[in-house]
């Protein structure tokens, strides 16, 4: 009877309205942002360190030191520097500043260029200066639109785990009224064989 557990239920499904729902706002959504790269992207020669994020799926590297490599204007990175800045990551190994978001989340028709992704930035004397550095880097068009695109993405794990979800949900009803229906049909063969009552229909027509 193990068979009986999974048929589909004759009633109306009480999760499929807000199911399709989901989905349609899910598919919407992924239309809108069939350009975001979230995968790392192939720079050709140009290496990446290997001490920050490869792909949307890392988080962050933001390493928390003691003291930074100075350079010849003894100026260095600062930690404070990735207050309110999440999408900030620094490579130890080659003592610069790259932009997660721009990293993983460009678009195909965006043109960042190449001070915060594959090159870095280490330019610490004009870091903070208004009109250079993260402040010119924050308020550019192509760094705002892929900050866009990673609260898209985010976005679209959410529905699909939410959908994920409800069709767990969804089939655990279902599973359970097959076994309330299976412990019926159980009991009335029970039934039937307790009495030696053959296991047949009656039909109206019978002489």
């Amino acid at each position: 009877w193990d068979y009986l557990l999974d048929l589909p239920s004759s009633s109306q499904n009480p999760c499929s309205d807000s199911l399709d729902q989901t989905h349609s706002a899910s598919s919407s959504l992924t239309e809108e942002t069939t350009d975001i790269t979230a995968v790392s992207q192939n720079f050709g020669n140009k290496s990446m360190p290997e001490d920050i994020s490869k792909s949307c799926n890392d988080h962050p590297r933001q390493p928390k030191l003691s003291s930074y490599p100075s350079n010849f204007q003894n100026r260095s990175f600062q930690s404070s520097w990735f207050v309110n800045r999440n999408g900030l990551e620094y490579s130890v190994k080659n003592d610069r500043i790259y932009c997660f978001n721009c990293l993983h989340f460009r678009s195909y028709k965006t043109n960042i260029g190449d001070a915060f992704t594959t090159c870095g930035y280490n330019n610490w004397k004009r870091a903070l200066e208004s009109g250079s550095g993260l402040h010119k880097h924050e308020q550019s068009q192509a760094h705002v639109i892929t900050t866009k695109n990673l609260e898209s993405f985010k976005l679209r794990q959410q529905l699909q785990l939410s959908v994920i979800n409800s069709l767990d949900n969804s089939r655990s009803i279902l599973v359970r009224r097959n076994r309330d229906r299976l412990i019926k049909i159980s009991s009335t063969l029970l039934l039937l064989a307790r009495q030696m009552i053959a296991f047949r229909g009656h039909q109206e027509n019978e002489k």
